[in-house]
């Protein structure tokens, strides 16, 4: 009777195979390693912050409302989240954050319209096209824009800003103040002055749609143009006649 005599096969005894898990820990522990070291390099820090598009917003108030600055992680500040604090900012009507690797945030702003000074005492205030007051901002450099005293009623006030923000920069260039008009005959009536020395008068709600027109009136002499129900300019020197024949009468 054949015997059959098993194969000899090698043994195993003092060679383990590499264990996969093993090999899985270390792939593990490379890994996380390399983002620890990445993480405290410089290649993870803010390092360049750019802000366009801020006159009323400084840019330190600008960082200061998104809580940025340069060495905070790239990683952990949030570019969604710092487009919504800015937009909530009443100086500024939308905003865009980028965020670029590695380490650069750009930011550029769209403040509403700034139209003129509001007058409030002795100081003055940045005036919005909206009628709102930035008084958190007083100014005390050059008044660039028009100058509007009283209309301490938001409504009002708000009325006139809306107005001189649909004016041409050419024409709101030449206004140098504005004023309430107390007029019994017309609503709502103001007093424009310009820096030819020219006084315009008109309503309040027409501001936009009729004070454009100034253009074409700006090199005559002084006086007084009058943008009511109809258009008509009085010389400063007919004017006064006027008034003298008025007071000679009495």
């Amino acid at each position: 009777m054949d015997r059959r005599v098993p194969p000899l096969r090698p043994s195993n005894h003092g060679r383990n195979p590499s264990s996969v898990a093993a090999i899985f820990f270390i792939f593990l522990f490379f890994v996380g390693s390399c983002v620890i070291l990445f993480l405290k390099s410089p290649l993870s820090e803010i390092r360049e912050i750019k802000i366009e598009g801020n006159r009323l917003v400084s840019d330190r108030d600008v960082l200061k409302s998104i809580h940025l600055m340069k060495g905070d992680s790239y990683f952990r500040w949030d570019a969604q989240q710092a487009e919504k604090s800015l937009q909530s900012l009443p100086e500024i009507r939308s905003a865009f954050v980028n965020k670029m690797f590695p380490g650069k945030v750009s930011i550029r702003v769209k403040e509403v319209k700034w139209v003129g000074y509001w007058s409030h005492g002795d100081q003055i205030y940045p005036l919005l096209s909206d009628g709102s007051v930035l008084k958190q901002h007083p100014w005390e450099k050059e008044v660039d824009r028009p100058l509007v005293r009283g209309f301490d009623q938001d409504r009002k006030r708000a009325l006139v800003a809306k107005g001189l923000s649909q004016l041409p920069s050419e024409v709101l260039s030449e206004i140098s103040e504005v004023q309430p008009g107390d007029d019994a005959t017309y609503a709502n009536l103001v007093k424009i002055y310009t820096r030819q020395n020219h006084l315009i008068r008109v309503r309040a709600r027409d501001i936009g749609k009729k004070v454009k027109h100034y253009a074409r009136f700006k090199d005559r002499p002084p006086g007084t143009l009058n943008l009511l129900k109809s258009h008509w300019y009085v010389p400063e020197v007919q004017a006064g006649e006027h008034k003298k024949r008025q007071e000679l009468k009495k």
